[in-house]
């Protein structure tokens, strides 16, 4: 393969090929040939080839491909997050922020008796998550797995400017 004046045998593998290279490679190829480089970051997302590949996108700005591989590599990364890290109680994300059942409760419009409540089910509405993570100033992402765990889709749906769920879908983050 002939990356800018670069020439690297076809069977290089994608972690050898040098800067010149790889930021050629970003620049001008099609999906097929940033296949290679997408299973090796899949592969290990928190690994060296992925911070080349944002280095080399922060260096060299690409219009649209950069914001792109910005984006895919930060998913892959959540996505890396080992399952327990992830398993939190609501009273767990609360104290996180360091705020008390009284504090939450007053800045989400309820009582800490309720509030206390709810910490303590399992079986929230997506809107009662909602509001107590925008209390807490974060937003709930639904993830939508298949058989084998591999997240497919998630569902997003945030309130538009004014503040008002209008009830429209938003675009999901695959």
């Amino acid at each position: 393969m002939i990356y800018r004046h670069l020439d690297y045998p076809a069977d290089t593998p994608i972690t050898e090929l040098g800067d010149a290279a790889l930021d050629d490679l970003l620049d001008n190829a099609d999906l097929e040939a940033w296949r290679p480089l997408a299973r090796a970051i899949a592969t290990d997302p928190h690994g060296a080839l992925a911070d080349r590949v944002l280095n080399l996108c922060d260096a060299n700005p690409r219009y649209g491909t950069s914001p792109l591989w910005r984006a895919w590599i930060a998913r892959r990364r959540a996505m890396a997050i080992s399952p327990p890290a992830l398993e939190l109680t609501l009273a767990d994300l609360r104290r996180t922020r360091g705020m008390s059942q009284a504090e939450l409760a007053s800045e989400i419009g309820m009582s800490q008796s309720d509030l206390s409540k709810a910490e303590r089910r399992m079986d929230w509405k997506v809107s009662t998550l909602r509001m107590i993570a925008n209390g807490l100033s974060l937003r709930v992402r639904i993830i939508v797995e298949d058989g084998d765990g591999r997240m497919i889709g998630a569902i997003v749906r945030e309130p538009d400017s004014s503040g008002i769920d209008d009830g429209a879908p938003r675009v999901p983050e695959v």
